[in-house]
């Protein structure tokens, strides 16, 4: 079941004389030895109508996947509506839902799927163990990315603040900027460039316009596009995380941002039920796998650094991607940025943990793509165009290879 929109528009960099396949198939997935690929090929094609079903959000209504009506006419009014009667309502219609699936703050699916395909392969090749290409580069047990839309001036002013906090940690994350929201001061975005951070498209401004209709689209997506360029910036996140899955594959970025693995509580609810990367075409799709800030604390008004500790630890137990979304606005000052802050030292504490920036992780995801592994001499030996970071890796060594669900 391949994505409906290709990647014709897109312009990632790909090998020369390859024609990849970006596949989210159980076998792209653990990356086991080729050889043993004939022998399982009716459950590896069987496989991505499930891995997909889950990714793309098919379980939901095709009426859901989209801006309902209501939606529109909130975008519509939202100006006029002053900012505490938007988050009291919002709250409101927060506490009040109730989802069944993708259940919140986590969702064990689709890590469920993967765990028994890999169970029945190894069974039907008759063996116990087995190697496959780690899910991380240089053997490392999971991986650590933090993001953050910047929302307002006010946001824009307190990220050199946060920023000194990471690094101080050791950590660099990256900023996404809604490109014609408020001036943008690309002083201060070079000069945290210039030490190591990242800064990706939040589309135009949270006006709802982007993925409204085909018209909308056609019309906004090449100006993203065009200031994007200008400006350096090949990640993408959708304001609001409004999608639409067979549109942003043919925008012109390296990754994508706007989808969670488990999100009820957004204006266009739903979740991926994947705490590690996939393929949206050519795209590589980062879902955010900790709950936003703001949901947290101003829709739900829980302690954030409870739940974002629980769940960082239990995907950091399963080798998965840690991936946060955090707003300056919000957590850039005050007691958000001591929660913040607690974050930071509690996720410095993961012990093997790739700490990296979203596009360092996209280009790694497409680099062990396009790696194979084989056995010589009882041996696995990796191939491929770019293999820096491959590590194979025994499966008995992988938490999510013998995981049962929580």
């Amino acid at each position: 079941m391949a994505l409906a929109a290709t990647n014709s528009m897109a312009s990632r960099p790909e090998p020369a004389g390859s024609n990849p396949d970006w596949s989210n198939d159980a076998f792209a997935f653990w990356k086991l030895p080729t050889h043993s690929r004939e022998a399982l090929e009716p459950s590896i094609v069987a496989s991505v109508a499930i891995a997909e079903w889950h990714m793309f959000e098919r379980y939901l209504p095709e009426r859901d996947r989209h801006q309902h009506s209501v939606l529109r006419a909130y975008y519509l009014l939202k100006r006029f509506v002053p900012l505490w009667l938007r988050h009291a309502g919002n709250s409101l219609m927060a506490r009040s839902r109730r989802v069944d699936f993708p259940a919140w703050p986590r969702e064990t699916s689709l890590m469920d799927f993967w765990t028994e395909w890999l169970e029945q392969s190894l069974i039907a090749m008759k063996v116990t163990e087995g190697w496959h290409i780690g899910f991380w580069p240089e053997g490392r047990d999971c991986c650590i990315a933090l993001t953050h839309d910047v929302e307002s001036p006010s946001g824009f002013a307190r990220m050199e603040r946060m920023a000194e906090i990471e690094a101080h940690y050791g950590f660099r994350s990256a900023w996404n900027l809604p490109l014609d929201q408020y001036p943008i001061d690309w002083k201060i975005v070079e000069r945290l460039r210039a030490r190591g951070f990242e800064f990706g498209a939040h589309g135009l401004n949270h006006d709802g316009r982007l993925f409204r209709s085909r018209e909308d689209f056609q019309e906004l997506a090449p100006r993203v596009e065009r200031l994007a360029r200008e400006h350096g910036l090949r990640g993408f996140r959708s304001p609001s995380t409004l999608r639409n899955v067979e549109w942003i594959p043919t925008m012109d970025f390296d990754y994508d941002g706007s989808f969670s693995d488990t999100d009820p509580y957004e204006p266009q609810p739903g979740g991926t039920c994947s705490i590690f990367p996939f393929f949206l075409g050519a795209m590589v799709e980062l879902p955010y796998t900790l709950a936003q800030d703001h949901t947290l604390t101003t829709l739900l008004h829980r302690c954030a650094i409870d739940v974002w500790c629980a769940k960082a630890d239990w995907i950091a137990s399963l080798g998965g991607m840690i991936l946060t979304l955090v707003h300056p606005d919000y957590s850039g000052a005050g007691a958000g940025l001591r929660e913040y802050e607690d974050l930071l030292k509690h996720l410095s504490r993961i012990r093997s943990a790739w700490r990296a920036l979203p596009g360092e992780v996209a280009a790694w995801w497409r680099r062990r793509a396009l790696m194979e592994l084989s056995i010589e001499a009882g041996r696995p030996v990796i191939t491929g165009p770019d293999i820096a970071g491959g590590v194979a890796r025994r499966l008995a060594s992988e938490p999510l290879a013998h995981r049962r669900s929580t």
